[in-house]
């Protein structure tokens, strides 16, 4: 008895440290930077995402499907979030993923640092696309997806719901 609650003791602590570790230790690449629309355009979308095939596909109908409008979307990845005057955008969209049963540490610091806005929605990929994270205290809205290309269209158009009506509610 006493061995099992010892080794329950050393193992349960390490178990939990070996996962945040994931979160530090895997490199996260970013999308590459840029910007479609005029910067003179009232309405201004900030997108901020992580490197991957989903990801940029998602990023780039995004783009494509606000490129006529009266509106500045400026991408970038999220390691430069901490660079961007977010007071300066009518919308935030983040695109990130799970890894070891949280958020990435550059976006989960975000967030923390902006629990306030109302205006962010962040996409989170995981395995099956079902993990969310807790949200409590936070006002930002999230959509969550498995990363695979074929539903990229659906989480697109999702995405670009909820962005029209934070900017709707704004005008």
């Amino acid at each position: 008895m006493k061995a099992t609650r010892l080794a329950t003791l050393v193992l349960l602590p390490l178990l939990l440290i070996s996962c945040s570790v994931g979160r530090r230790m895997v490199p996260q690449s970013d999308i590459d930077a840029y910007e479609v629309g005029k910067e003179v355009f009232d309405t201004r979308i900030l997108l901020a995402s992580r490197d991957s095939d989903f990801k940029v596909d998602v990023a780039r109908r995004i783009g494509e499907s606000l490129k006529d409008e009266p509106v500045y979307v400026k991408f970038i990845g999220i390691d430069q979030l901490d660079d961007e005057d977010v007071s300066q955008y009518s919308a935030i969209v983040i695109m990130t993923k799970c890894i070891a049963w949280g958020l990435d540490p550059e976006t989960s610091a975000f967030l923390d640092k902006n629990p306030e806005l109302s205006n962010i929605v962040v996409l989170i990929t995981s395995g099956n696309g079902d993990w969310k994270p807790d949200m409590e205290g936070m006002k930002f809205d999230a959509v969550t997806s498995a990363s695979v290309l074929e539903n990229a269209g659906s989480i697109t158009e999702e995405i670009l719901e909820k962005v029209h009506k934070i900017v709707d509610t704004e005008a």
